[in-house]
């Protein structure tokens, strides 16, 4: 997936240009003006940094949102704006980020918007919650992300692309239970047959997706190996099993396996 870099300064594009290429990310296109890409696809991610804040911005990325769809855009803020502009804003780029954050910070925002989510102010998020509102599958994952945010976003919480759409849960919907089956984005049903999630497990606050990736860790399962079982990307995985260890209380993979084992005797 390539990475675009917008921005009128020169040097903060160097500045991101670099800390993309470090993290082993293709570069696409360089360039001071949003409305210079053009047809774009679902493989292009669009890195922008913007110092408005105003109605002008929210526009901007309207426009570019038309011709360019398929695409993802993460819009780093060089100003604080209110949570109600940042709503504004996230109607039309996957994650909005204030320029104060570290490298790290972006590189896992990048991670997590690859992988399907978007990052949006927590308003947006409790609203979702609220309303109970569930993915209606699609090409990008379905996976219901019960997670903290990515190191250094806490001003913001993670939810599915499409759940940002806010469609009403339907029968059949690919919402995970604690017990049962659930639907993954190829629309195949992945039976959990995980050994029931004993009562322990949900006093830590797990979902039933992720109960089930962590008895896959006690089978000596890698990120690939459940990735491709449940039909999700590895680095979703991947955020599962950081959401976990924070649960759990977890370091590693190993003492999340041995608290997993422990809780089939509780």
């Amino acid at each position: 997936m390539p990475v675009h870099i917008v921005g009128e300064s020169r040097l903060l594009r160097d500045m991101f240009l670099a800390i993309c290429q470090s993290n082993d990310y293709q570069i696409g296109t360089c360039c001071d003006e949003l409305s210079t890409l053009a047809g774009l696809g679902i493989d292009d991610l669009v890195l922008y940094y913007s110092h408005e804040t105003g109605p002008e911005l929210v526009e901007e990325l309207r426009q570019f949102k038309e011709g360019n769809d398929a695409s993802l855009l993460i819009l780093i803020m060089g100003r604080e704006c209110s949570t109600s502009m940042q709503t504004a804003l996230s109607a039309y780029a996957e994650a909005v980020i204030p320029q104060r954050k570290s490298a790290e910070a972006l590189i896992a925002a990048l991670r997590v918007v690859q992988s399907g989510y978007r990052i949006v102010p927590s308003d947006i998020s409790a609203a979702l919650r609220a309303a109970d509102v569930t993915t209606s599958g699609g090409d990008r994952t379905a996976e219901t992300l019960a997670a903290a945010p990515p190191p250094e976003l806490e001003l913001a919480e993670t939810v599915p692309a499409d759940r940002i759409n806010g469609s009403l849960p339907q029968s059949g919907s690919g919402t995970c239970a604690l017990t049962g089956d659930t639907t993954s984005r190829s629309g195949a049903t992945v039976p959990t047959d995980l050994r029931r999630m004993p009562a322990s497990a949900a006093a830590c606050g797990l979902s039933g997706r992720e109960w089930l990736i962590l008895t896959k860790l006690i089978d000596g399962a890698t990120n690939k190996s459940i990735a491709n079982e449940l039909s999700i990307c590895e680095a979703t995985v991947k955020v599962h099993l950081r959401t976990c260890f924070r649960k759990i209380g977890a370091k590693n993979r190993t003492q999340a396996a041995i608290w997993a084992s422990e809780q089939f005797l509780s």
